[in-house]
């Protein structure tokens, strides 16, 4: 007969460095502290093992950087450029 298990492929887990940069940038959204960056570096972590070991998540560890790095311009036009 027709064998299911076997005709189906393993998808690759996903990086958890992407997924927890993508967390952490997001959080730092929210929190307004320095967070974004960490989370910003913790998802290029995750891009680099993604391309290196062919995990998913690019979308997120992408989301990650674009995230954090949003999170540092506010958090430096806050403090720089809003007058206190």
């Amino acid at each position: 007969m027709f064998d299911l298990e076997a005709s189906v492929k393993a998808r690759p887990a996903f990086s958890k460095a992407a997924i927890a940069g993508f967390t952490i940038s997001c959080i730092g959204l929210f929190v307004f502290a320095m967070l974004g960056p960490l989370g910003a570096a913790i998802s290029g972590i995750g891009l680099r093992r993604i391309k290196e070991q062919g995990l998913r998540g690019r979308g997120l560890a992408i989301a990650g950087i674009i995230i954090g790095a949003a999170d540092l311009a506010f958090y430096l036009a806050a403090r720089f450029l809003i007058p206190s």
